[in-house]
């Protein structure tokens, strides 16, 4: 792969209270320019998304910014100005398929309705074989704990079995998240090195 790994990340368009999932996404936007990778992202310049957008381009990174065209008549800006490249599609499906297909792996924050709706999409495509791409997850502060309880619940029940609850690559903090996508690159490029 000559060009830098894509790494997708689903969050919030909020900042989320307290200031502490603002500071997360900067921390994992930094992570990314740092490690090299790219960013590819839904587009927008509000909420923790522009956060991490924002983070990678401040340290040198690049960011590509999928999103669709219904947003240039929302009634405030979403659109971020200033990435690296934007992608203008028509439909929330089509952004979910070409963000899914740029990426070369994905990471979620915390984030709403459209971020679960990113993650376990991702996670069903990896499920049944369509991708092989990991998924991390960064369970700020407990954030995603009640929702790791019912992925065990869900494998109790005999609904999940444990080979595809595992797909899952959870890191309660960036330090930790870091760490593992360090370790997944060294892991990746020694099989690249194999072939």
């Amino acid at each position: 792969m000559d060009r830098p790994m894509n790494i997708c990340v689903y969050c919030g368009s909020a900042m989320g209270n307290g200031g502490t999932y603002a500071s997360a996404a900067r921390e994992t936007g930094r992570m990314i320019a740092r490690m090299g990778l790219a960013l590819v992202y839904g587009g927008a310049c509000c909420g923790t998304m522009g956060q991490v957008a924002d983070a990678v381009m401040e340290h040198g990174g690049k960011v590509h910014g999928i999103i669709p065209d219904f947003f240039e008549n929302h009634e405030f800006e979403v659109i971020h100005p200033g990435l690296t490249k934007l992608t203008r599609v028509r439909t929330m499906a089509e952004r979910k398929e070409m963000l899914i297909a740029e990426a070369d792996l994905f990471l979620t924050l915390p984030g709403s309705y459209g971020t679960m709706d990113e993650l376990f999409e991702t996670l069903v495509l990896v499920q049944l074989k369509r991708i092989e791409k990991p998924v991390f997850l960064l369970n700020l502060d407990g954030f995603y704990d009640a929702m790791l309880l019912q992925l065990d619940k869900m494998q109790e029940a005999g609904f999940l079995n444990a080979e595809n609850r595992r797909l899952l690559h959870v890191a309660d903090t960036t330090e930790e998240l870091e760490k593992e996508l360090r370790r997944l690159i060294r892991i990746t490029d020694l099989k690249k090195q194999e072939k």
